[in-house]
């Protein structure tokens, strides 16, 4: 026969009925038992009870445990089931990534592929400005007022308005790996008027806002100190102009980095950078004459200028600096916030081109002109203050030099304006008294002097050939709502001497007059996206 299974419950009454049938004898005979016999059957019984509790309890405990073996086999089953979602899951991202770019936030706009091999950041900035200057001694009256004496002063005593001198893109990333970068910057302009239209003082209305083209370069790291830039950038010369827009620490750079800094060109930049020392070698078109405003002393002007049109015979810029404290990345900015550790930078830089005039006339025969600039500058930076202080020269013989707009539709006439000399200085500081508001103060002086002129035409000798004055002193204040990416600016200027036209600078809201004491105003909304 086949062999049975027992149940627990079976086992447990199996002793019991044993007990009964070995006791069946006892009730088979014909006698009564006796007493004797009674209390024995008793005591049996009570033993196979006791025995069978026991068993009861084993067979408790057995299923209990059978249970929770049940329990943890079914919750790791489970368990096992979600990490196997999980790992498809993620096998889905995987593949999903390896076909296709990453994008996101991370203090900008940004794609990048899997590996990060190909890299584009897309950034831009607004600076909205209102803008206003009074100068006492002028009069509103302008029914006298010639060509000449246009280009001298504007003699109106008071002008203010709104204006949006910064409103940029940029682009810009690594392409094949993290050695090849490449940056491409533009900015919507508010042009000026000189020289832009039929008459170079009629305002231009909508003729401004073009797309100007500002950066547009690639740089090829050759080793861990050497990397090598070629395109459109600016020039390794003064630190106030090679610090960006939106991390300067006044409203608007000063009037002596805009005249006597050499701005950009197109050229090759070689450049070494190590822990403490940082040197730049460029060769160029040229830099941006400014020296004088619209009087162009060297007549360069090689910022997106195509080959042809570039007169300039050689130009060379070169740039030291010295770190001697702090990391490299807290001179990217002219501030610094409370926190920040102390670093000291010193840096000396040198510019020397000759060439004839970009837009001089008869530049195949026209005296070149040679153009050497020099700077040194100083920066400190506290953690919640700075001190920051240059000092800047330029020298140059012209003998072909020219005026913006002197013919609006034909070639600038050209003339000797023989030697001159340029000189400036900054000194500039900040504090601040909390995380979010921080005071400024900020004194320029500048001075351009001409010796031993050639023929200069009439409309110009008055004011070329006498000693050209800048003078100006600025306090402010910055308040960051969202450190430099949100951020209003507002400051008071006064001129101490009178302006000459050479040092007119109207993003700054610096015009010409022969009336010391000019006031400014200016305020700003800068936002960094």
């Amino acid at each position: 026969m086949p062999k049975q299974t027992l149940f627990p419950h079976q086992i447990a009454i199996l002793p019991l009925t044993t007990a009964v049938l070995s006791c069946a004898p006892l009730f088979a005979q014909e006698a009564p038992p006796t007493a004797e016999d009674v209390r024995a059957l008793l005591q049996r019984v009570g033993e196979l009870e006791q025995s069978n509790a026991k068993l009861l309890d084993e067979v408790a405990d057995l299923k209990s445990a059978s249970d929770d073996d049940w329990l943890t086999e079914k919750r790791a089953m489970e368990i096992r089931a979600v990490v196997e979602d999980v790992l498809a899951d993620s096998m889905t991202r995987s593949s999903l990534q390896d076909s296709g770019l990453t994008a996101g936030w991370d203090d900008g706009f940004f794609l990048k592929s899997p590996d990060s091999r190909f890299t584009l950041n897309v950034g831009g900035m607004v600076q909205a400005r209102w803008m206003g200057s009074y100068i006492a001694g002028n009069s509103s009256d302008r029914s006298g007022i010639t060509e000449a004496t246009v280009w001298a002063l504007d003699n109106r005593k008071t002008v203010y308005g709104f204006d949006l001198p910064q409103t940029q893109l940029w682009f810009q990333g690594n392409l094949f790996g993290p050695d090849l970068e490449y940056k491409i910057k533009g900015n919507f302009e508010s042009v000026d008027q000189w020289g832009l239209s039929g008459s170079p003082f009629q305002n231009t209305g909508p003729n401004s806002g073009d797309f100007m083209l500002l950066d547009a370069y690639v740089r090829w790291h050759l080793m861990d100190e050497w990397s090598l830039r070629v395109g459109q950038f600016k020039l390794p010369f003064m630190r106030e102009t090679l610090v960006e827009d939106q991390n300067q620490l006044v409203l608007e750079r000063s009037a002596i980095s805009q005249h006597l800094g050499v701005g950009r060109s197109q050229g090759l930049e070689l450049t070494y950078l190590d822990s403490d020392f940082r040197w730049s070698f460029a060769y160029s078109d040229g830099g941006e004459d400014n020296v004088a405003g619209q009087m162009q002393f060297f007549g360069s002007q090689p910022m997106n200028s195509p080959w042809d049109q570039i007169n300039t015979d050689y130009a060379f810029t070169s740039r030291l600096e010295w770190k001697l404290a702090g990391e490299w990345t807290q001179f990217m900015r002219m501030t610094s916030p409370i926190g920040d550790q102390y670093a000291l930078l010193a840096g000396f830089a040198t510019q020397w081109q000759k060439g004839e005039p970009d837009s001089g006339a008869n530049t195949n025969t026209a005296e070149p002109n040679t153009w050497v600039a020099l700077t040194t500058d100083l920066s400190a930076m506290y953690g919640g203050a700075t001190l920051f202080g240059s000092f800047t020269y330029v020298s140059g013989s012209s003998g072909s030099a020219t005026v913006i707009g002197s013919d609006n539709f034909g070639a600038s006439t050209t003339f000797d304006l023989g030697q001159s000399t340029s000189w400036g200085l900054v000194c500039q500081g900040s504090y601040y008294i909390d995380p979010k508001w921080e005071l400024y103060a900020r004194w320029e002086y500048g001075l351009t002097t001409v010796q031993d002129p050639g023929a200069i035409p009439t409309t110009y000798q008055n004011q070329i050939l006498k000693s050209n004055h800048l003078s100006l002193a600025t306090l402010g204040a910055n308040w960051y709502l969202d450190g430099e990416d949100v951020k209003i600016s507002f400051d008071f200027g006064i001129t101490l001497t009178p302006t000459d036209a050479s040092w007119y600078t109207p993003s700054a809201a610096l015009r010409a007059s022969e009336s010391s004491d000019e006031m400014i105003f200016r305020s700003q909304l800068q936002l960094v996206f």
